[in-house]
């Protein structure tokens, strides 16, 4: 297509326009990168990159989907995942992808990692490529679409298997993780807050007072739940999106897993697709763990907390300015639902 000196004019009076130049323009810049840092690692200078689309989803990344061609015809299909362009230092996706692979060796299913880095001289922006896995990730369609019937009620086991596979990585595995106590680090980021948030603080105070024996330290997804699982009518096809990844207490990932924010609308606790039961009966088979079931509550309790905080973190991030996706402002509209689910969870372990 030619680029007129009207369709220019036309593109300065419409942002719409300028902001599909602006991607485009990022497009064949990222292809450009990957086919030149590609090419010379695998000693193949016939080899291309196209087909470079931006994904929707996700407030923390920015997500591409590309078409790699080799000198010798064969296409296969990558996801790119990168640092947003307004973030002032880079991530860590070099690190997430060390968890990646470490993740696949002790068969937890996950997308093949092709290349990850922190270099920001290779595409400007830290970034992890992987390969494409075609599935189902749209957590409401996981929950209510007709093909994935017979998948639902086991999913809530095949969650608690999959993460007793991530609780075995070898932590010598990922040196660069860093270990979080989650409940420390939530009262930190409570504390920091310009504003009070009565409800968390009350609930915070509970949780200190509360608090059960560690299950032990392992490595930890830190965000596995509806919503970063790609499955097929069979299972569970591939777990995304390791950028929370740590060391930590591994109830941290059954209780996040709870989190009603997770169920969708959907009637069931975990996931919206499943029982408690189902859950701890698959993880304390898989993993050889085992734990009171109040312990989850606690869990499920402190990971409500969280998630309301984090909420308030990414409105308040957008309203800064510091970050302008739209995912963020919504997040934050949604602070008082999380505040009724807290108060809902401390009056049933009061009663």
């Amino acid at each position: 297509m030619t680029v007129t000196e009207e369709s220019l004019r036309g593109d300065q009076e419409d942002p719409q326009n300028e902001l599909q130049l602006d991607e485009a323009h990022e497009a064949s810049r990222l292809e450009t990168g990957l086919q030149r840092v590609l090419s010379w690692e695998r000693g193949d200078p016939g080899l291309r990159v196209s087909a470079m689309t931006r994904l929707t989803g996700g407030s923390s990344r920015e997500t591409w989907a590309c078409v790699v061609t080799t000198g010798s015809g064969e296409q296969a299909t990558y996801v790119l995942r990168m640092d947003p362009q307004e973030l002032q230092r880079p991530g860590n996706l070099g690190l997430e992808g060390v968890v990646m692979r470490a993740a696949k060796e002790v068969g937890v299913p996950v997308p093949a990692v092709v290349m990850a880095s922190d270099d920001t001289s290779i595409l400007g922006r830290s970034f992890v490529l992987m390969e494409f896995i075609e599935g189902e990730g749209n957590p409401r369609k996981i929950l209510r679409d007709k093909s994935l019937e017979k998948l639902r009620p086991q999913l809530a086991g095949m969650c608690g298997q999959a993460l007793a596979k991530i609780h075995s990585i070898p932590l010598e595995k990922v040196p660069g993780l860093q270990q979080v106590d989650l409940l420390t680090q939530v009262r930190n980021q409570l504390d920091q807050l310009e504003d009070p948030h009565p409800v968390f603080e009350m609930a915070l105070r509970y949780l200190e007072s509360s608090r059960p024996d560690p299950l032990g330290v392992t490595v930890v997804h830190g965000d596995f739940r509806n919503g970063n699982l790609i499955v097929g009518p069979e299972g569970i096809r591939a777990v995304i999106d390791w950028e929370l990844a740590h060391v930590g207490d591994p109830m941290e990932d059954l209780g996040w897993l709870c989190v009603r924010a997770w169920r969708f609308g959907a009637p069931g606790p975990v996931g919206g697709f499943g029982t408690y039961n189902q859950l701890i009966f698959s993880y304390e088979h898989a993993s050889g763990r085992v734990f009171d079931r109040q312990v989850l509550r606690w869990w499920e309790l402190l990971c409500t907390v969280r998630w309301g905080v984090m909420s308030i973190m990414q409105a308040k991030a957008f309203m800064k300015g510091t970050h302008r996706s739209l995912d963020r402002a919504l997040i934050g509209r949604r602070v008082c639902e999380v505040e009724w689910d807290t108060l809902t969870l401390l009056s049933s372990r009061r009663a």
